[in-house]
């Protein structure tokens, strides 16, 4: 029986510049800074990363520098060997700040209510208080 699969589709507006939102995602330090979960990333096209613990694992299939990161993503509850496509575009919006778009193709229908909650609980709520720590810090 084939896997029934959904996307999930989310525009977050991040109070930093897409140059700050990129390297948050990208770089382990930051990752981990943002998240407080084991991240090991090798931040090119082709390499690896390791996300919150080993929840999510896969690797980078397009990087475009602040504007766009698409890979092969799993998350471990998936069924063995079930890849998704993560594509996040970074635009600046009116205000010198990212609005992030999430397209996150074939996730399994049985997981995709609480990996949308995931992605907004465990990602964009983490990186936008981040984001808004720096801002009372500088």
């Amino acid at each position: 029986m084939k896997l029934q699969t959904e996307n999930i589709y989310q525009v977050i507006e991040l109070a930093a510049a897409p140059a700050k939102v990129f390297e948050a995602l990208l770089d382990q330090d930051a990752h981990v800074a943002f998240t407080d979960k084991e991240a090991f990333i090798q931040p090119h096209e082709g390499g690896a990363f390791s996300l919150c613990n080993q929840n999510h694992t896969g690797y980078f299939l397009h990087l475009v520098q602040n504007k766009r990161i698409v890979c092969a993503w799993t998350h471990k509850k998936f069924p063995a060997g079930h890849f998704t496509t993560v594509d996040l575009r970074l635009s600046k919006n009116a205000d010198g700040e990212t609005t992030l778009i999430l397209n996150h193709l074939g996730v399994p229908s049985v997981d995709a209510g609480w990996m949308t909650e995931s992605w907004n609980r465990n990602y964009w709520a983490l990186l936008s208080e981040h984001f808004n720590m720096e801002a009372v810090t500088a």
